[in-house]
């Protein structure tokens, strides 16, 4: 298959193609993987799952593995490898949950210096949306839900910054 990459076309022998929490992942026999939106001839404007289609324990599973992929000390940056793939989708998803507008972020071509950027767009996406459940006396369960996923956020942003600086270490070596 051709895709685009950060240098040009390329391609590359598919293996397999996933669903993630928002658009389609190709992963390429290397274990590179990349969205359906740089795979040449894909659909216009791309197919992406409705935010209710998403169930939590699919959300839960994309947390665990953004943790443990972070804990391992795994660079987000790399581009066209599951810890960048599995941010984008988790950014983009929680994004999409608490954003009340039709904003279509394009996840797929974040630079990546922008991670800390962008998670602290989404928590303040999730904090508005938060202020506006506090206020109603209803919608205890979104409450809950967006109050978890501002708290998953955080956790993610400080791993993120941990290894930043673990990184800057190593190259100041």
């Amino acid at each position: 298959m051709s895709f685009k990459s950060g240098d040009g076309w390329k391609t590359g022998i598919l293996q397999e193609v996933r669903w993630g929490l928002v658009w389609r992942d190709f992963i390429l026999e290397d274990g590179s993987v990349i969205p359906e939106i740089k795979v040449a001839g894909c659909p216009q404007p791309p197919v992406w799952r409705a935010v209710s289609e998403v169930t939590p324990a699919e959300r839960d599973a994309a947390e665990e593995r953004l943790a443990s992929m972070a804990e391992a000390g795994l660079d987000p940056r790399e581009r066209e490898q599951w810890f960048w793939a599995e941010l984008n989708q988790y950014l983009a998803y929680t994004y999409l949950r608490f954003k009340r507008s039709a904003h279509t972020p394009s996840d797929a071509e974040q630079r990546p210096d922008e991670f800390s950027e962008r998670i602290k767009e989404v928590k303040r996406a999730v904090t508005g949306r938060l202020g506006e459940l506090l206020e109603m006396k209803s919608g205890a369960k979104e409450r809950d839900s967006a109050a978890y996923s501002l708290g998953r956020l955080k956790d993610l942003e400080t791993t993120l910054e941990t290894v930043d600086i673990r990184s800057m270490r190593r190259s100041q070596r």
